[in-house]
């Protein structure tokens, strides 16, 4: 997957191999482009997305991706990662560590409120 995503971001045009061509997934390739920067985001959905669905085979595909995307430069991504958000239940077990389940804090609860 990281050598397609190479090819076509990061590297001088050489010839297409077949491993690159086996490891291309056009959702991968978005997904990075998506979190390389954010104004990719829109290029992404207005292009890739909507022009990239009418090619019969991977090669094609690859060839329009080839074209259409820019080459970039390579710098560390951030990835999109969901916040732990600590629920009442966390938090009354980690001041009473006697409870093991989430029922027995629920009656803790319904009793002193």
């Amino acid at each position: 997957m990281f050598k397609a995503i190479n090819y076509l971001l990061f590297e001088n045009r050489k010839p297409l191999d077949s491993e690159i061509l086996e490891e291309f997934h056009p959702y991968m390739v978005g997904r990075y482009l998506s979190m390389y920067d954010k104004s990719f985001v829109s290029y992404v959905n207005e292009t890739l997305n909507v022009y990239g669905k009418i090619f019969d085979n991977k090669e094609d595909q690859l060839r329009f991706y080839e074209n259409i995307i820019p080459k970039l430069k390579r710098k560390n991504i951030d990835y999109v990662k969901r916040k732990k958000v600590e629920t009442e239940d966390e938090e009354i077990q980690s001041k009473i560590p006697e409870f093991s389940s989430s029922r027995e804090i629920e009656e803790y609860q319904k009793i002193f409120g």
